[in-house]
Protein backbone atom coordinates (compact mmCIF):
# COMPACT_ATOMS: atom_id res chain seq x y z
CA UNK A 1 0.00 0.00 0.00
CA UNK A 2 1.44 3.39 -0.84
CA UNK A 3 1.14 5.27 1.42
CA UNK A 4 3.84 7.43 2.49
CA UNK A 5 7.63 6.50 3.05
CA UNK A 6 7.25 3.43 5.75
CA UNK A 7 8.61 4.61 9.24
CA UNK A 8 9.65 1.86 11.42
CA UNK A 9 8.69 1.83 14.95
CA UNK A 10 11.11 4.27 16.82
CA UNK A 11 12.86 3.66 20.73
CA UNK A 12 13.92 7.19 21.60
CA UNK A 13 17.06 7.60 24.27
CA UNK A 14 16.24 11.48 23.97
CA UNK A 15 14.09 14.05 22.32
CA UNK A 16 16.29 16.37 21.29
CA UNK A 17 16.20 17.98 17.89
CA UNK A 18 19.22 19.01 15.92
CA UNK A 19 19.69 21.30 13.57
CA UNK A 20 21.92 20.21 9.77
CA UNK A 21 24.83 19.27 11.03
CA UNK A 22 28.04 17.38 9.53
CA UNK A 23 26.60 14.47 11.56
CA UNK A 24 23.18 14.17 9.58
CA UNK A 25 23.26 16.05 6.42
CA UNK A 26 22.68 16.00 2.47
CA UNK A 27 25.85 16.20 0.67
CA UNK A 28 25.57 18.76 -2.58
CA UNK A 29 26.89 15.95 -4.55
CA UNK A 30 23.93 13.64 -3.59
CA UNK A 31 21.17 16.09 -4.10
CA UNK A 32 19.56 17.42 -7.84
CA UNK A 33 16.83 17.68 -9.85
CA UNK A 34 15.24 17.14 -13.16
CA UNK A 35 12.44 17.06 -15.44
CA UNK A 36 11.01 12.64 -15.31
CA UNK A 37 9.42 11.49 -17.85
CA UNK A 38 5.64 12.66 -16.61
CA UNK A 39 6.65 16.19 -17.36
CA UNK A 40 6.87 17.13 -13.40
CA UNK A 41 10.36 18.41 -11.65
CA UNK A 42 11.53 15.71 -9.20
CA UNK A 43 14.34 16.23 -6.95
CA UNK A 44 16.00 13.49 -5.13
CA UNK A 45 19.11 12.99 -2.89
CA UNK A 46 20.36 10.70 0.19
CA UNK A 47 20.40 11.67 3.93
CA UNK A 48 23.59 10.82 5.18
CA UNK A 49 23.87 9.84 9.24
CA UNK A 50 26.88 9.69 10.42
CA UNK A 51 26.33 9.58 14.32
CA UNK A 52 26.23 6.41 16.47
CA UNK A 53 22.82 6.18 16.54
CA UNK A 54 20.09 6.04 14.12
CA UNK A 55 18.32 9.36 13.41
CA UNK A 56 14.43 10.36 12.40
CA UNK A 57 15.07 13.27 10.02
CA UNK A 58 12.91 16.00 8.40
CA UNK A 59 13.89 17.45 5.17
CA UNK A 60 12.42 20.56 3.76
CA UNK A 61 13.12 20.79 -0.33
CA UNK A 62 12.34 24.35 -1.90
CA UNK A 63 12.27 25.31 -5.58
CA UNK A 64 12.04 28.32 -7.20
CA UNK A 65 10.75 28.88 -10.87
CA UNK A 66 10.59 32.30 -11.98
CA UNK A 67 8.94 34.12 -9.59
CA UNK A 68 7.33 30.73 -7.82
CA UNK A 69 8.51 29.32 -4.65
CA UNK A 70 7.52 25.53 -3.98
CA UNK A 71 8.20 23.76 -0.64
CA UNK A 72 7.53 19.99 0.41
CA UNK A 73 8.64 18.42 3.58
CA UNK A 74 8.44 14.76 4.53
CA UNK A 75 9.65 12.55 7.84
CA UNK A 76 11.95 9.78 5.96
CA UNK A 77 12.30 6.35 7.57
CA UNK A 78 14.71 5.81 9.83
CA UNK A 79 18.12 6.36 9.13
CA UNK A 80 20.76 3.79 10.58
CA UNK A 81 24.07 4.40 11.70
CA UNK A 82 26.58 5.26 9.21
CA UNK A 83 24.05 4.41 6.65
CA UNK A 84 22.48 6.50 3.79
CA UNK A 85 18.54 7.39 3.27
CA UNK A 86 17.22 8.39 -0.34
CA UNK A 87 14.48 10.50 -0.59
CA UNK A 88 12.82 12.05 -3.56
CA UNK A 89 10.43 14.95 -4.24
CA UNK A 90 8.02 15.36 -6.88
CA UNK A 91 6.57 18.56 -7.88
CA UNK A 92 3.77 18.65 -9.60
CA UNK A 93 3.45 22.42 -9.77
CA UNK A 94 6.45 22.72 -11.94
CA UNK A 95 6.25 21.20 -15.75
CA UNK A 96 8.62 23.66 -17.65
CA UNK A 97 10.97 26.23 -17.09
CA UNK A 98 14.43 26.44 -15.35
CA UNK A 99 14.09 25.44 -11.64
CA UNK A 100 16.65 26.51 -9.34
CA UNK A 101 17.02 23.95 -6.11
CA UNK A 102 17.32 25.86 -2.81
CA UNK A 103 19.70 24.28 0.01
CA UNK A 104 17.88 21.83 1.14
CA UNK A 105 16.73 22.11 5.44
CA UNK A 106 17.33 18.78 7.41
CA UNK A 107 16.43 18.54 11.00
CA UNK A 108 16.59 15.46 12.81
CA UNK A 109 16.33 13.17 16.65
CA UNK A 110 18.65 10.49 17.57
CA UNK A 111 17.12 7.15 18.44
CA UNK A 112 18.53 3.84 19.71
CA UNK A 113 16.07 1.37 17.38
CA UNK A 114 17.08 -1.76 16.48
CA UNK A 115 17.78 -2.27 12.68
CA UNK A 116 15.21 -4.59 10.69
CA UNK A 117 16.47 -7.39 10.57
CA UNK A 118 15.90 -7.51 6.31
CA UNK A 119 19.30 -8.02 4.45
CA UNK A 120 19.40 -7.65 0.62
CA UNK A 121 21.36 -10.34 -0.71
CA UNK A 122 24.45 -9.25 -2.42
CA UNK A 123 25.09 -12.22 -4.71
CA UNK A 124 24.37 -13.16 -8.07
CA UNK A 125 20.55 -12.48 -7.99
CA UNK A 126 20.89 -8.95 -7.51
CA UNK A 127 20.92 -8.23 -11.40
CA UNK A 128 21.08 -4.67 -13.42
CA UNK A 129 19.32 -5.16 -16.80
CA UNK A 130 20.60 -3.50 -20.11
CA UNK A 131 17.17 -1.34 -19.64
CA UNK A 132 18.02 -0.01 -16.07
CA UNK A 133 15.73 -2.10 -14.19
CA UNK A 134 17.28 -4.30 -11.46
CA UNK A 135 16.13 -7.43 -9.50
CA UNK A 136 17.12 -8.71 -6.19
CA UNK A 137 16.33 -10.84 -3.26
CA UNK A 138 15.87 -10.22 0.53
CA UNK A 139 16.07 -12.58 3.19
CA UNK A 140 14.33 -12.02 7.06
CA UNK A 141 17.57 -13.21 9.22
CA UNK A 142 15.32 -12.39 12.35
CA UNK A 143 13.09 -14.41 14.31
CA UNK A 144 9.96 -12.10 13.47
CA UNK A 145 7.67 -12.10 10.61
CA UNK A 146 7.72 -8.59 8.56
CA UNK A 147 4.87 -7.16 6.94
CA UNK A 148 4.62 -4.49 4.27
CA UNK A 149 7.84 -3.88 3.28
CA UNK A 150 9.49 -1.86 0.65
CA UNK A 151 13.30 -1.20 -0.73
CA UNK A 152 14.95 2.10 -1.66
CA UNK A 153 18.24 2.69 -3.39
CA UNK A 154 20.08 5.19 -5.51
CA UNK A 155 21.09 4.93 -8.87
CA UNK A 156 23.94 6.01 -10.21
CA UNK A 157 26.02 6.92 -13.74
CA UNK A 158 29.51 5.59 -14.97
CA UNK A 159 30.77 8.89 -13.28
CA UNK A 160 29.51 7.83 -10.02
CA UNK A 161 27.10 10.62 -9.90
CA UNK A 162 23.27 10.17 -8.85
CA UNK A 163 20.64 9.77 -11.31
CA UNK A 164 17.51 9.16 -9.09
CA UNK A 165 15.97 7.63 -6.08
CA UNK A 166 13.89 3.93 -6.81
CA UNK A 167 11.27 2.27 -4.84
CA UNK A 168 10.56 -1.43 -5.06
CA UNK A 169 7.78 -1.39 -7.60
CA UNK A 170 5.37 -3.36 -5.23
CA UNK A 171 5.18 -3.38 -1.58
CA UNK A 172 6.15 -7.25 -0.08
CA UNK A 173 3.12 -7.96 2.00
CA UNK A 174 5.04 -10.85 4.23
CA UNK A 175 8.15 -12.32 4.92
CA UNK A 176 8.55 -14.76 7.55
CA UNK A 177 11.79 -15.92 9.55
CA UNK A 178 14.07 -17.22 7.46
CA UNK A 179 12.49 -16.85 4.05
CA UNK A 180 13.64 -14.57 1.10
CA UNK A 181 11.69 -13.06 -1.93
CA UNK A 182 12.55 -10.92 -5.02
CA UNK A 183 11.78 -7.27 -5.81
CA UNK A 184 12.36 -5.24 -8.79
CA UNK A 185 13.02 -1.86 -9.20
CA UNK A 186 12.64 0.39 -12.37
CA UNK A 187 14.12 4.01 -12.60
CA UNK A 188 12.46 6.79 -14.46
CA UNK A 189 12.22 6.13 -18.33
CA UNK A 190 14.19 9.66 -18.65
CA UNK A 191 17.31 8.51 -17.61
CA UNK A 192 16.97 4.57 -17.75
CA UNK A 193 20.09 4.29 -20.31
CA UNK A 194 22.45 5.99 -18.41
CA UNK A 195 22.05 3.48 -15.14
CA UNK A 196 25.48 2.41 -14.43
CA UNK A 197 25.05 0.43 -10.79
CA UNK A 198 22.37 0.73 -7.74
CA UNK A 199 23.37 1.59 -4.35
CA UNK A 200 22.35 2.86 -0.32
CA UNK A 201 19.62 -0.36 -0.51
CA UNK A 202 17.44 0.43 2.55
CA UNK A 203 14.67 -2.12 3.75
CA UNK A 204 11.96 0.27 5.48
CA UNK A 205 8.34 -1.35 7.00
CA UNK A 206 4.84 -0.16 7.58
CA UNK A 207 3.93 -1.09 11.09
CA UNK A 208 0.85 1.58 11.19
CA UNK A 209 -2.52 0.97 12.34
CA UNK A 210 -5.81 2.76 12.06
CA UNK A 211 -7.86 4.51 15.15
CA UNK A 212 -11.33 6.38 14.60
CA UNK A 213 -12.99 8.97 16.16
CA UNK A 214 -16.47 10.73 15.99
CA UNK A 215 -16.10 13.84 14.32
CA UNK A 216 -19.24 16.20 14.12
CA UNK A 217 -21.36 13.50 12.78
CA UNK A 218 -18.59 11.71 11.15
CA UNK A 219 -16.33 9.08 11.05
CA UNK A 220 -12.71 10.49 11.37
CA UNK A 221 -10.21 7.80 10.71
CA UNK A 222 -6.35 8.20 12.01
CA UNK A 223 -3.01 5.94 10.99
CA UNK A 224 -0.47 6.38 13.61
CA UNK A 225 2.93 4.27 14.02
CA UNK A 226 4.08 3.29 17.48
CA UNK A 227 3.97 0.39 20.43
CA UNK A 228 2.39 2.95 22.56
CA UNK A 229 -0.57 2.16 23.41
CA UNK A 230 -3.13 4.87 22.38
CA UNK A 231 -6.94 4.57 23.87
CA UNK A 232 -9.92 6.35 24.74
CA UNK A 233 -9.58 8.73 21.82
CA UNK A 234 -11.85 11.80 21.83
CA UNK A 235 -12.64 14.99 19.60
CA UNK A 236 -13.82 18.36 21.22
CA UNK A 237 -15.13 20.31 18.86
CA UNK A 238 -14.79 23.26 21.28
CA UNK A 239 -10.99 23.34 21.49
CA UNK A 240 -10.72 21.59 17.99
CA UNK A 241 -8.37 19.24 19.64
CA UNK A 242 -8.21 15.38 20.43
CA UNK A 243 -7.30 14.01 23.37
CA UNK A 244 -5.96 10.26 24.40
CA UNK A 245 -4.96 7.72 26.82
CA UNK A 246 -1.33 6.91 26.39
CA UNK A 247 0.29 4.03 27.93
CA UNK A 248 4.15 2.96 27.95
CA UNK A 249 4.82 0.22 29.30
CA UNK A 250 8.38 -0.02 28.76
CA UNK A 251 11.43 1.76 30.63
CA UNK A 252 12.31 4.03 28.08
CA UNK A 253 10.37 6.37 25.84
CA UNK A 254 9.08 5.02 22.83
CA UNK A 255 7.97 7.24 19.46
CA UNK A 256 4.68 8.05 18.27
CA UNK A 257 3.76 9.40 14.79
CA UNK A 258 0.21 10.33 14.13
CA UNK A 259 -1.39 10.88 10.10
CA UNK A 260 -4.11 13.35 9.81
CA UNK A 261 -5.98 14.08 6.45
CA UNK A 262 -3.85 17.57 4.72
CA UNK A 263 -7.81 19.09 4.85
CA UNK A 264 -8.36 18.85 8.08
CA UNK A 265 -5.56 21.19 9.50
CA UNK A 266 -3.40 24.37 8.32
CA UNK A 267 -0.16 22.30 10.18
CA UNK A 268 -0.22 23.86 13.27
CA UNK A 269 -0.49 21.41 15.57
CA UNK A 270 1.04 21.12 19.16
CA UNK A 271 0.79 18.49 21.46
CA UNK A 272 0.61 18.30 25.19
CA UNK A 273 1.81 15.63 27.44
CA UNK A 274 0.19 15.13 30.60
CA UNK A 275 -0.72 19.38 30.11
CA UNK A 276 2.93 20.53 28.98
CA UNK A 277 4.16 21.32 25.83
CA UNK A 278 6.72 18.92 23.80
CA UNK A 279 8.26 19.40 20.63
CA UNK A 280 7.04 17.76 17.79
CA UNK A 281 8.03 16.98 14.22
CA UNK A 282 5.24 18.37 12.01
CA UNK A 283 5.39 17.96 8.21
CA UNK A 284 3.53 17.08 5.32
CA UNK A 285 4.00 13.97 2.84
CA UNK A 286 3.94 15.50 -0.31
CA UNK A 287 2.85 12.23 -1.93
CA UNK A 288 -0.20 11.52 0.25
CA UNK A 289 -0.85 14.84 1.88
CA UNK A 290 -1.02 13.95 5.19
CA UNK A 291 0.21 15.77 7.67
CA UNK A 292 2.80 13.71 10.23
CA UNK A 293 2.94 14.78 13.94
CA UNK A 294 5.51 12.91 15.85
CA UNK A 295 6.87 13.02 19.02
CA UNK A 296 8.15 11.15 21.77
CA UNK A 297 6.11 9.28 25.00
CA UNK A 298 7.30 8.59 28.05
CA UNK A 299 7.83 5.19 30.32
CA UNK A 300 4.07 4.89 32.06
CA UNK A 301 0.64 6.73 31.92
CA UNK A 302 -0.37 9.89 30.43
CA UNK A 303 -2.60 12.27 28.52
CA UNK A 304 -2.24 13.35 25.55
CA UNK A 305 -3.36 16.21 23.65
CA UNK A 306 -2.75 17.14 20.05
CA UNK A 307 -4.90 20.48 19.36
CA UNK A 308 -4.71 22.30 15.91
CA UNK A 309 -7.20 21.11 13.68
CA UNK A 310 -9.19 23.34 11.32
CA UNK A 311 -12.77 24.43 13.18
CA UNK A 312 -14.13 24.36 9.73
CA UNK A 313 -13.27 20.45 9.03
CA UNK A 314 -15.94 18.27 8.46
CA UNK A 315 -15.03 14.28 7.35
CA UNK A 316 -16.19 14.61 3.72
CA UNK A 317 -16.84 10.82 4.38
CA UNK A 318 -16.47 7.47 6.61
CA UNK A 319 -13.46 6.39 4.85
CA UNK A 320 -9.65 5.32 5.29
CA UNK A 321 -8.25 8.70 4.42
CA UNK A 322 -4.76 7.36 2.99
CA UNK A 323 -7.06 5.09 0.35
CA UNK A 324 -5.62 6.02 -2.95
CA UNK A 325 -6.17 3.84 -5.69
CA UNK A 326 -3.32 1.50 -5.58
CA UNK A 327 -3.43 1.07 -1.42
CA UNK A 328 -7.26 0.62 -2.06
CA UNK A 329 -7.24 -2.49 -5.03
CA UNK A 330 -4.14 -4.00 -2.59
CA UNK A 331 -6.32 -4.02 0.46
CA UNK A 332 -9.36 -5.31 -0.94
CA UNK A 333 -7.41 -8.23 -2.76
CA UNK A 334 -6.31 -9.51 0.36
CA UNK A 335 -2.19 -8.43 0.19
CA UNK A 336 -2.13 -5.71 3.57
CA UNK A 337 -3.07 -5.90 6.85
CA UNK A 338 -6.51 -4.86 6.81
CA UNK A 339 -9.46 -5.22 4.32
CA UNK A 340 -12.11 -3.46 2.74
CA UNK A 341 -15.55 -3.99 1.07
CA UNK A 342 -16.33 -4.08 -2.48
CA UNK A 343 -18.22 -1.09 -1.91
CA UNK A 344 -15.38 0.83 -0.36
CA UNK A 345 -12.88 0.06 -3.07
CA UNK A 346 -15.48 1.36 -6.15
CA UNK A 347 -15.81 4.82 -3.66
CA UNK A 348 -12.37 4.70 -3.59
CA UNK A 349 -12.11 4.42 -7.46
CA UNK A 350 -14.92 6.79 -8.00
CA UNK A 351 -17.12 4.00 -9.10
CA UNK A 352 -20.78 3.92 -8.26
CA UNK A 353 -21.65 0.26 -7.50
CA UNK A 354 -21.51 -2.42 -4.31
CA UNK A 355 -20.28 -5.87 -5.95
CA UNK A 356 -16.91 -7.07 -7.50
CA UNK A 357 -16.16 -10.81 -8.89
CA UNK A 358 -13.56 -12.37 -6.73
CA UNK A 359 -11.62 -13.30 -9.86
CA UNK A 360 -10.65 -9.41 -10.14
CA UNK A 361 -8.44 -10.25 -6.95
CA UNK A 362 -6.49 -12.33 -9.60
CA UNK A 363 -5.59 -9.46 -11.87
CA UNK A 364 -4.55 -7.22 -8.36
CA UNK A 365 -1.95 -10.20 -7.81
CA UNK A 366 -0.76 -9.55 -11.20
CA UNK A 367 0.09 -5.64 -10.61
CA UNK A 368 1.97 -6.49 -7.17
CA UNK A 369 4.04 -9.28 -8.57
CA UNK A 370 3.96 -8.36 -12.03
CA UNK A 371 4.86 -5.23 -12.43
CA UNK A 372 1.55 -4.10 -13.62
CA UNK A 373 0.29 -0.06 -12.95
CA UNK A 374 -2.84 0.43 -10.58
CA UNK A 375 -4.27 2.42 -13.66
CA UNK A 376 -4.37 -0.80 -15.62
CA UNK A 377 -6.56 -2.51 -12.85
CA UNK A 378 -8.46 0.85 -12.66
CA UNK A 379 -9.96 0.55 -16.36
CA UNK A 380 -10.61 -3.12 -15.62
CA UNK A 381 -12.94 -2.27 -13.54
CA UNK A 382 -14.68 0.68 -15.38
CA UNK A 383 -14.76 -2.07 -18.19
CA UNK A 384 -16.71 -4.17 -16.42
CA UNK A 385 -19.22 -1.78 -14.58
CA UNK A 386 -19.82 -0.59 -18.35
CA UNK A 387 -20.71 -4.19 -19.21
CA UNK A 388 -22.56 -5.12 -16.24
CA UNK A 389 -20.29 -7.24 -15.06
CA UNK A 390 -19.59 -4.83 -11.60
CA UNK A 391 -22.95 -4.13 -9.97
Amino acid sequence: MKIFYAIPILVLLGILFHAASADVYISDKEYAGYFASDGTYTVYGAVKNTESQPALAKVQVTVTNGNATFSESRILPLIYSLNDMPFKFKFPQITSGKPILQKPAVSFILTNSNPLNIEINYDKTLIKYPDGHLTGFITNTGSKTVNNVDIYALVHDKKNDYLDEVQSTWTIPSLSPGNKTKFVMYPDSTVAKEVYYYSCFVPGTDNSIELSVPMKGKTFYISLLSIVYFTNQKFDENSNSMSFDASNPWQIPYYANFMFPEDSSKGNFEVLVDGTKTNALVSIDNETKNWHVAFNVGYGQHKVTISGFDPDYIPNNDEYFYLDARGALTAWAGFSTFTISDAKLLEVLGIHGSYIPQWVKKTVGYMIYGNMPADMVVDEIKYLKSVGVVK
